[in-house]
């Protein structure tokens, strides 16, 4: 049966003189694998140049087998501002490595979809730090991964003034609770409150957040390590080092 659905490229390369393999994330499939047959020759079917980072509406055959034909593409959005700016394509691309990295074939998330299209649509004009640890949180708490930030992960009571962190346990845990965990980290008031902010509230009004740098750095650093622990992915990059 033929579907319509739009969706983002992941990435993409080329397969044998005309054709090329892409890897898209759409609305309602999730995460696919698709090839277009005569890409580079049937400019009417396959209107769109098909660039990483840009959304497309795309005709294709469902199929039990990992690849699927795709009939035909038609650009939406190219998010054009990514050639210009090489900060906010890092960021982007960071975005669009990690969803693929972590999602499955056709494993449906229509909130990871929103929440990608909510991010580029916001990248052009805001910090690209900002969006990216903004991505990060929302992504985990979406995709399966999600750290608890309000309760103690060990007791589940309410959290007192003094927090720390456990990255191996995933989440905060209480003076109480504290223990044995000698790999726990004491974290600040400021980046409890703004990480958990974050995680209950959606765009546009993420955008309203505005943490002191010291917390921005505490809160990036908390999940570099918590992404590399838990799904071995190293978001270390400029866009994420001290301004």
């Amino acid at each position: 049966m033929i579907e319509k659905d739009i969706g983002f490229i992941l990435r993409r390369f080329n397969f044998r003189e005309t054709s090329v393999i892409a890897t898209i994330y759409t609305l309602r499939f999730g995460k696919i694998s698709g090839i277009l047959k005569g890409f580079y020759t049937r400019k009417k079917e396959f209107s769109s140049p098909l660039e990483v980072f840009s959304l497309n509406e795309f005709t294709f055959y469902p199929k039990k087998r990992e690849i699927w034909l795709v009939s035909g593409v038609d650009l939406l959005c190219d998010h054009s501002f990514l050639r210009r700016d090489h900060a906010k394509a890092q960021v982007a691309g960071m975005c669009f490595s990690l969803i693929d990295r972590v999602m499955q074939l056709w494993d449906q998330n229509p909130s990871v979809f929103d929440l990608l299209e909510s991010t580029l649509e916001n990248l052009e004009n805001s910090d690209e730090r900002k969006m990216l640890y903004m991505f990060l949180i929302k992504f985990l708490t979406l995709s399966g991964f999600k750290p608890e930030f309000n309760r103690c992960i060990s007791c589940h009571c309410g959290l007192e003034d003094i927090v720390y962190l456990s990255v191996a346990r995933g989440g905060l845990l209480c003076g109480r609770c504290l223990g044995s965990e000698s790999s726990a980290q004491k974290i600040s008031n400021e980046a409890v409150s703004s990480l958990r902010y974050i995680q209950n509230n959606d765009f546009p009004h993420l955008l309203r957040l505005k943490p002191s740098v010291l917390c921005e750095e505490e809160m990036i650093s908390i999940l570099r390590d918590f992404i590399l622990f838990h799904i071995g992915f190293d978001v270390s990059s400029y866009a994420l080092g001290r301004r």
